[in-house]
């Protein structure tokens, strides 16, 4: 089921901006939102429209169309390569200076 409405955070994150600049264009007419309480709500069509009056492309897939893979909840930080068993170790070295008559 898609979600239809969005908080102020929420949208946000997914348009990936502070908060107070969709306050903002919510204060200056730009962007729709329904206001329940001290909070507001913004719908999806709503969000749609102020991203592609932005510049921004689609925003939401088509209803109907679904990714064939969801996005995974977890990135794993895995190496990008296995180091072989033939590699050395990688060894910080730091060079001193033998005492001489300049360095003592």
């Amino acid at each position: 089921m898609n979600k239809t409405t969005f908080t102020l955070a929420e949208a946000a994150k997914l348009l990936n901006c502070h908060p107070e600049t969709l306050r903002r264009a919510i204060h200056d007419g730009s962007l729709k939102a329904a206001k329940l309480g001290k909070s507001y709500r913004l719908s999806r069509i709503d969000l749609q429209t102020f991203w592609t009056s932005m510049g921004g492309d689609v925003l939401f897939a088509p209803e109907g169309k679904q990714d064939s893979q969801p996005e995974p909840d977890v990135v794993l930080n895995k190496p990008l390569r296995k180091k072989a068993k033939s590699e050395p170790d990688i060894v910080q070295l730091s060079l001193i200076a033998p005492k001489g008559e300049n360095n003592e």
